[in-house]
């Protein structure tokens, strides 16, 4: 806790008035980028979007909000309200839906199976920004173009 409250800039007496214990601060960090994130989908009209579009920037909101609270992202469904956590889920189920409608997505995979598939893509590409290993625009368009087309090589004309 002395380290965060230094990092943060603020006093430990501080730091200790609104988080009185590492599990209390662990669960105020993932409320708020969970928060972040619902917000984000909601202002990125995703239901605007064509299925293929909305996937591309489902993943790109992901990385810009989730690369803030990385330290809890494994934790969230731990520390948030469930209401919360539907609220983050749900728009990510609807676009991966309407993709299955709309056949531009497969309809031989569960919908249930589709999202864990599409979420762990989207973790990982956000662990590879993370990690410095891609930028996070190269991340996006990775786990997209894994997404939507598989690890096939593209055929060449």
């Amino acid at each position: 806790m002395a380290e965060i409250a230094d990092e943060a800039g603020v006093g430990r007496a501080t730091l200790y008035r609104h988080f009185p214990t590492r599990e209390s601060l662990l669960r105020g960090l993932a409320q708020a980028g969970i928060t972040e994130l619902v917000e984000a989908f909601e202002a990125a009209h995703l239901d605007e979007l064509p299925a293929d579009r909305a996937i591309a920037r489902i993943v790109s909101v992901f990385l810009r909000e989730g690369i803030k609270y990385a330290a809890v992202i494994r934790q969230a469904d731990e520390y948030c309200e469930p209401d919360l956590m539907k609220r983050t889920v749900g728009p990510v189920r609807e676009v991966i839906d309407r993709g299955v409608r709309d056949k531009v997505l497969r309809d031989d995979l569960r919908g249930d199976a589709m999202f864990a598939m599409f979420s762990a893509i989207a973790e990982r590409a956000l662990w590879l920004t993370i990690d410095d290993a891609m930028p996070p625009e190269d991340a996006t368009e990775a786990a997209v173009a894994i997404f939507l087309n598989g690890a096939r090589r593209p055929e060449r004309p």
